[in-house]
């Protein structure tokens, strides 16, 4: 049920320190007050006892020695993190990576957790944060629309997440082979394709049913090494992140059994393309471990028509056939928010117009309002498990990864028990950790989703007003840089956007106007990169505009690229001879440019930093 806050009528710019310090004095308020309340709870806790350190010890000349040498140290840093890290608190010079400025509340609540040092591993190491952790696992989940039996954590990051997920399904769909070594009964009369094939579902329902030979089931799934070379396939989109060679890698699942599915010219999974891979898979006997639907793509922001892999794996049932589907939305998945109410409900999409317009959202026409994209957040829903990562989209520092599971039994099939941490069948009000990869880990990232939570809900009122500035900003700079002309050298340079984005990210490439050659297009567009970053441009303090850049290769994208690069009039035989599309890539996620006052403010100083850079490339380079 929705409370009494109005979070609509909140202005989000009090929750950022601000690109030029604009709420420092507030940062710093709460900062002093946080850090009085953790100093007086260490003098009153057992308030009789003597002091450690004395006065007299204070004024002594080796006390002096080891502040001076501290003092000294801890400039030396402050000198390094100024003049080597990236700007990217600016208002809107910073266009590259997945990184912005993070959200001031959660910087408060890290650093404030980070005094207690509580270890997030368990509740007897850190009982308030453990607690949290749970409570944000619960939201993650109800988030991504699994309901009461949802379940998730604070992962470390989405790599963690991505193995942990895979690691998860691929005990459970072991189950099978398990049961049928010390349960046979409960699988008699099933074929080994019919023991591949079975739902999560039904197999944590049969590993329920074996009773109290539950752990010696376990015991012989996949975590004991057998039955691995029988679980099938894992499909990953070629716009994958490295983590999955990784995941499975470590799972033992094997880098040969990854197929990499291809891509359309909108860098989606190509549905068409994904059903004959499965089928002929199926034809040959050989299962579907899982399928990964990108939510958020690293390079191109692109969002996978999850519903479509979903009516997929419906249809593929009818033939005795299930996989898993699990949704890698370490990027996109808080773009979620933008599509669900204050009551927790998901907003039929003939009202989300009206919906826009009493948050403020998309003031300009709901460019972002795209059908395709609302059915694959929706769909999200019918999905096993969600990788989520609040150190991204979420404006949470690193590290706060996040996985979601749609049942709460699949990490069941993890457990492992340390005795001075968690025991068996012995009720804690939470243990994370006998579910995780990780070991030790910091509360200050539970801490710091925890409070944003409560400051900014997983609603369209919350997270889906500040994650629709970011995808405002990349809607209008994808229509600046698309067809953007450029006067240098007597030539003109025309920027051209690779596709219309799906999410905050944008990818576009320079060429020479009347210049067919796709390697000089290629050429220009890696020199732009190199003079907008420390490589050619200078020193990053002194940059005025800031972008990343990344490759689409022909042996990872296929001819993804080729409709693209024939529209500048290139012929595809220029793709086969360079065999890639060098772009460059930006990641909108600056709070700072969310109106036509605001854009109307960057888009003449970004126009002007990339001409001067231009130039700069013009003379140093001769390739212009």
């Amino acid at each position: 049920m929705k409370n009494n806050i109005s979070y609509k009528d909140m202005d989000l710019s009090a929750y950022f320190i601000g690109p030029k310090g604009e709420n420092a004095d507030i940062y710093k308020e709460l900062t002093n007050r946080l850090i009085d309340e953790h100093v007086g709870y260490r003098q009153n806790f057992n308030s009789g006892d003597k002091d450690s350190i004395s006065e007299s010890e204070k004024t002594s000349k080796e006390f002096s020695n080891a502040l001076v040498n501290m003092k000294e140290v801890m400039h030396e840093l402050s000198s390094k993190m100024r003049t080597g890290s990236i700007p990217w608190t600016t208002g809107g010079r910073y266009m590259g990576h997945m990184d912005a400025e993070t959200l001031m509340p959660a910087i408060l609540a890290y650093n404030f957790a980070i005094l207690w040092n509580g270890n997030g591993v368990a509740w007897q190491g850190s009982p308030a944060s453990t607690l949290m952790e749970e409570e944000v696992g619960k939201d993650l989940a109800y988030f991504n629309g699994y309901g009461k039996n949802g379940w998730g954590y604070v992962a470390t990051d989405g790599t963690i997440a991505n193995v942990s997920a895979l690691w998860m399904i691929r005990n459970v769909a072991s189950i099978p082979f398990a049961l049928k070594e010390v349960c046979p009964e409960l699988v008699e009369g099933k074929n080994e394709w019919e023991l591949q094939n079975m739902s999560i579902e039904e197999c944590l329902d049969l590993l329920d049913a074996s009773g109290n030979k539950k752990n010696e089931v376990k015991a012989a799934t996949a975590r004991s090494g057998k039955n691995l070379n029988k679980l099938g396939k894992w499909l990953v989109p070629s716009t994958m992140h490295y983590s999955w060679q990784k995941a499975l890698d470590i799972t033992g699942i094997g880098e040969d059994n990854l197929v990499v599915l291809p891509v359309d010219n909108h860098y989606r999974v190509d549905i068409d393309k994904l059903e004959e891979i499965i089928q002929e898979n199926i034809d040959n006997k050989i299962p579907i471990l899982g399928v990964v639907a990108v939510v958020g793509s690293t390079e191109e922001g692109a969002i996978d028509r999850v519903d479509k892999f979903i009516e997929l794996r419906e249809k593929f049932r009818k033939q005795g056939v299930d996989f898993a589907i699990h949704v890698d939305a370490a990027y996109g998945g808080y773009g979620r928010a933008l599509y669900i109410d204050e009551d927790n409900e998901f907003i039929p999409f003939d009202q989300l117009e009206d919906a826009f317009k009493e948050y403020g959202i998309f003031t300009e026409g709901n460019q972002f309002l795209k059908r395709n994209v609302y059915e694959a957040y929706k769909a999200i829903a019918k999905s096993d498990s969600v990788t989520i990562d609040p150190h991204k989209v979420g404006y949470i520092p690193y590290d706060a990864g996040g996985l979601t599971i749609a049942d709460t039994r699949m990490k069941d099939s993890l457990t492992y028990y340390a005795p001075y941490a968690f025991q068996e069948g012995v009720a804690v009000p939470a243990s994370i950790g006998q579910f995780t990869l990780e070991g030790s880990k910091a509360a200050g990232s539970a801490a710091a989703v925890w409070v944003v939570n409560k400051i900014l809900p997983l609603n369209i009122a919350g997270y889906g007003r500040l994650v629709a500035r970011s995808l405002y900003a990349s809607r209008k700079f994808h229509d600046l840089f698309d067809g953007q002309e450029f006067e240098v050298n007597g030539k003109t340079i025309v920027s051209q956007a690779v596709y219309d984005p799906d999410y905050n990210m944008i990818d576009w490439v320079y060429r020479e106007k009347g210049n067919n050659s796709l390697k000089d297009l290629n050429e220009l567009t890696q020199a732009f990169y190199d003079y907008t970053s420390s490589t050619k441009g200078g020193e990053l303090y002194n940059l005025d505009f800031l972008t990343s850049a990344s490759t689409f290769s022909s042996d990872i994208y296929g001819d993804a690229p080729v409709p693209f690069i024939k529209s500048l009039g290139i012929d595809e035989s220029e793709y086969a001879k360079e065999g890639k599309l060098e772009i460059l890539r930006a990641s909108t996620m600056s709070p700072w440019v969310y109106d036509e006052e605001s854009f109307s403010y960057w888009a003449p100083r970004i126009t002007e930093a990339i001409q001067g850079r231009l130039e700069l490339i013009s003379k140093a380079e001769g390739i212009i």
